[in-house]
């Protein structure tokens, strides 16, 4: 697997020592981690518009833009990139569920925790990639990925159909919610009212009446149901932070 790394970081030192420990991890195993580096949070951001990166590693602490606020400002154009913090201060942990790190490394970080890290990462990436086939009205086939999805629906406006909700446009397909729930429950959806499937890593926020996605979307959530969506979701933040 090719995958395209930053690491951004004001401290030379332990940007060398992240970078040997790549080059090692490349050497032990098939995938091929393509790393680029950076002083400054602002030419990373540019570097990361022009040509996007799969993973960041950002330091915390840095001057100018520190490692929080470059991560917001990447996570805002990117809903998909793997952000990993790395700092001497894990107390920042608290403060970094806004932008849904996938994970944060407490310096100085070993050989074996990169490696890990990796794993990890190529795992996650191999489940989301996960693609079904939709077959509209007029016969065409949609491959669509399951870390695409937003949310499935039932079709109000057409009976025995279903949308899947992407990002900004939706595909309308033949089918029930309840016969697809059992096996999209298994790869991260839940259900929060009737008729209604949402991807979990697609929520911003919650409350007991509201589900808030990352595109602005607002879907009901059963009263009943709160509490139990609420756990999942604190759970699905808790793995992010420890993997």
């Amino acid at each position: 697997m090719n995958l395209k790394l930053a690491i951004c970081d004001d401290e030379m030192s332990d940007m060398k020592i992240l970078t040997t420990h790549i080059e090692h991890y490349n050497i032990e195993s098939n995938d091929n981690i393509i790393v680029s580096t950076f002083s400054s949070g602002t030419k990373l951001l540019q570097a990361h518009k022009a040509t996007p990166f799969d993973i960041v590693l950002l330091d915390i602490e840095m001057p100018e833009t520190d490692g929080m606020q470059l991560a917001k400002l990447l996570r805002d154009i990117d809903d998909h990139l793997y952000i990993i913090f790395t700092t001497s201060y894990p107390e920042y942990m608290q403060n970094s569920f806004e932008v849904q790190p996938f994970q944060f490394l407490t310096k100085p970080i070993s050989y074996d925790t990169i490696h890990r890290l990796f794993m990890n990462i190529i795992k996650k990436m191999n489940r989301n990639s996960l693609t079904i086939i939709v077959v509209d009205d007029d016969n065409e086939e949609y491959f669509i990925s399951l870390n695409d999805i937003y949310y499935v629906s039932t079709a109000k406006e057409k009976k025995a159909h279903i949308k899947y909700h992407l990002a900004d446009h939706a595909v309308l397909t033949k089918g029930t919610v309840k016969n697809i729930e059992s096996n999209l429950m298994t790869h991260g959806f839940v259900s929060p009212d009737r008729g209604i499937l949402v991807n979990i890593s697609k929520i911003q926020t919650l409350n007991t009446s509201r589900i808030l996605l990352k595109n602005g979307i607002e879907l009901p959530i059963s009263r009943r149901r709160y509490k139990n969506i609420e756990k999942m979701y604190a759970n699905h933040i808790i793995q992010l932070i420890d993997r």
